[in-house]
């Protein structure tokens, strides 16, 4: 189907191209951030964060491990052959055990949550294979077409013919537009002379 476009003006194109262009660097502005803070996440989470509570386990074991030993020496050491209450050294051990305790669960919080990242990671570069198709391969595409209309739209005003400006509406000595009619088949001369009487 063919038919005529109304182009009053190429600077909506302009504009367009420029939408596209400042769309294009804020979007891989965004995912430049986004991949860092993932990259930064996922290092955290992945070296960091089980290093650190492995670190702090074996702190824990060995504060709870000398605890206890503590404990045993006050309880071999009676005073006055009375058996020893050793409050503080249970308390001591009570509160290493209770850390040790807290270390494991934070040690096995971290795996939880790396396999969490990892199922996350993979859903969302699914999806941002979606934007990235966009980005790379549907953007430029639109602005060749982009490119394109506006070349062939500038070539049309070089190739315009000399009397285009006389013919628009309202140019000097027209009163309107010019319209071209074709003649009919069946109208011949004489009826046209008919129509003149």
């Amino acid at each position: 189907m063919t038919g005529s476009a109304k182009v009053r003006s190429t600077e909506a194109i302009d504009d367009f191209q420029r939408a596209l262009a400042k769309f294009e660097r804020r979007a891989h502005n965004a995912l430049d951030t986004l991949s860092s803070e993932m990259r930064r996440a996922v290092s955290w989470l992945e070296h960091d964060c089980p290093a650190h509570w492995k670190n702090e386990t074996v702190r824990a074991e060995d504060l709870a491990h000398q605890a206890e030993l503590d404990l045993k020496r006050c309880l071999l050491s009676p005073a006055a052959g009375e058996r020893p209450a050793c409050r503080e050294q249970r308390a001591a051990l009570k509160t290493a055990q209770a850390r040790l305790e807290y270390c494991r669960e934070k040690r096995e919080r971290v795996q939880h949550w790396k396999r969490r990242m990892q199922h996350e990671q993979f859903e969302y570069e699914a999806r941002l294979g979606q934007l990235l198709r966009i980005l790379e391969v549907e953007l430029p595409t639109a602005r060749a077409k982009l490119q394109v209309i506006e070349r062939r739209l500038h070539e049309y005003q070089i190739e315009r013919p000399p009397d285009f400006e006389g013919s628009r509406p309202g140019a000097a000595g027209t009163s309107g537009p010019t319209e071209v009619r074709r003649r009919a088949p069946e109208e011949t001369d004489d009826t046209s002379e008919n129509s003149e009487s």
